[in-house]
């Protein structure tokens, strides 16, 4: 199949892909163009020939969609600051509200059904926490890098030039960092406070790694509490320049109730290393979703999106019948496993981070929860499942799970031992990946489930992903 030659085409987008791009057609060809909406005409720019769909940028708007609106963020899209690039964070600020929503319900259905064809539909409405999806983010990250421009310092021995310093996002794409004035998407305490941080680091003459010690700011603003926890990661602990900068914002007004340094030497895609200490403030900061005080530490995950968090929760307990004995697989810190448990059920929560397992096990004391109603169990999802199954011969008294495993979907392992073997009357499947949940539904459906109902929920306002929601019975079970 010939690639279309190089340079600027003009076509209309047809659909959009899993990443949210859109895709039209030049020949036979597959063209993906960021940045577009369904129904439009548009002219992109290809470079040389690959095989595969291939990548074009937009160039212009020929014929714009209804659904079309001006981007909040001046670091959004085509049009960002020209030599930036755009931001990697957000990928659909030029569609309004109404049509992401419309657009995310038709990826869920569409992919479910082409796997399983007699999959019930997601329900006419997504549901979404906010009318106006600014802001919603509670957990704030931010990198640094080098300024390595004709204005950067010199700030070195004998003269020599020391790169500035930038705080911002990836670029799409890539590794570049992109200096950042704005993020509209951030919870604004936590914006505020980083730039604060920011500004201190950069009149300090502080670095970057690996010229400096500085790799990434994180902030957590409680949804439920004022309470807002401050993480700096990193390379070394020894950089006078960064202590000292971060001393002076700790000690002015406005300063993070708690704070903490992480030490991250390593060069990896990991943001946080092993080693964490406790700068000002307390162990952990406290947040309440669904009445239920979780307390957070600044390394282990926590839902992002508070809000959306509170609406997972209540369509987990509306899906689990009254009383049922309940196996939490892929627990995290009992973001579902507490408020079941608070509500009377016996829960064994699951989670192979011992991080995860220890803001749980607090959570639950500071709950008043009794161990015996909700056991964590630190342990890969396979290896407990392993491990149920021989102590119990193979049938405990298992009358519901839930699963929210993580982004490449659940172990083959799991889903045959689960499904196959325990086969509880009721699962909820918590996903963050459609693709992967329409496969593994599919897989399901083979060992004897049926898809009871989808629900499609938005936990990232502005981007193409989605949460979903799916509760299975066992055929043969009734569905409370």
């Amino acid at each position: 199949m010939r690639a279309p030659a190089a340079g600027l085409h003009d076509l209309d987008i047809e659909f959009l892909d899993s990443s949210g791009d859109g895709v039209g057609r030049l020949g036979r060809r597959l063209v993906l163009v960021p940045f577009t909406i369904p129904g439009e005409r548009v002219r992109v720019q290809l470079d040389a020939a690959r095989d595969g769909p291939v990548p074009g940028v937009l160039r212009e708007v020929l014929r714009a969609s209804p659904h079309r609106v001006a981007p909040r963020c001046r670091h959004f899209g085509p049009g960002a600051a020209p030599g930036a690039g755009p931001c990697g964070g957000c990928t659909w600020q030029h569609i309004a509200y109404a049509e992401q929503l419309r657009l995310k319900q038709e990826l869920v259905s569409r992919l479910v059904r082409a796997t399983v064809p007699q999959a019930p539909a997601a329900r006419p409405t997504m549901a979404a926490p906010l009318d106006e999806p600014w802001g919603y983010r509670q957990k704030v990250h931010f990198v640094f890098g080098a300024d390595r421009g004709p204005g950067a310092p010199v700030s070195g021995p004998a003269g020599r030039r020391r790169p500035g310093l930038v705080m911002g996002h990836y670029v799409r794409g890539g590794r570049r960092i992109i200096p950042v004035r704005e993020c509209p998407v951030h919870d604004e305490r936590g914006n505020a406070t980083a730039f604060r941080f920011r500004d201190e680091y950069v009149r300090a003459r502080a670095a970057a790694a690996p010229d400096g010690s500085l790799k990434s700011l994180a902030f957590r603003a409680a949804c439920a509490t004022p309470e807002l926890m401050g993480t700096l990661v990193v390379a070394r602990d020894d950089d006078k320049a960064v202590r000292s900068a971060t001393r002076r914002v700790l000690e002015a007004p406005g300063a993070p109730s708690t704070f903490h340094v992480n030490i991250h030497p390593k060069a990896d895609a990991y943001v946080f290393g092993r080693e964490t200490r406790r700068v000002s403030g307390a162990e952990r900061l406290r947040e309440e979703v669904a009445g239920v005080s979780f307390l957070v530490s600044p390394t282990a995950f926590f839902q992002t999106n508070v809000r959306a968090a509170e609406i997972l929760v209540r369509l987990v307990l509306e899906a689990v019948p009254p009383g049922a004995a309940v196996l939490d697989l892929y627990a995290g810190a009992g973001l579902f496993a507490l408020p079941l448990a608070r509500r009377g059920h016996a829960v064994v929560a699951v989670e192979e981070s011992r991080a995860a397992v220890a803001d749980g096990e607090a959570s639950r004391r500071l709950n008043r929860i009794p161990d015996e109603r909700c056991r964590f169990v630190a342990q890969p999802a396979e290896q407990a499942l392993r491990d149920i199954v021989r102590q119990a011969a193979g049938r405990p008294r298992l009358d519901a799970a839930v699963l929210d495993p993580p982004r490449d979907g659940c172990a083959p392992a799991v889903i045959e031992a689960l499904f196959g073997v325990l086969a509880p009357p009721t699962v909820v499947y918590v996903s963050c990946n459609p693709e992967a949940l329409a496969t593994e539904l599919a897989s399901m459906a083979r060992l004897g489930y049926r898809i009871a109902s989808l629900q499609p929920v938005d936990m990232f306002p502005h981007t193409a992903h989605v949460e979903t929601v799916a509760i299975l019975t066992a055929r043969g079970a009734r569905h409370s």
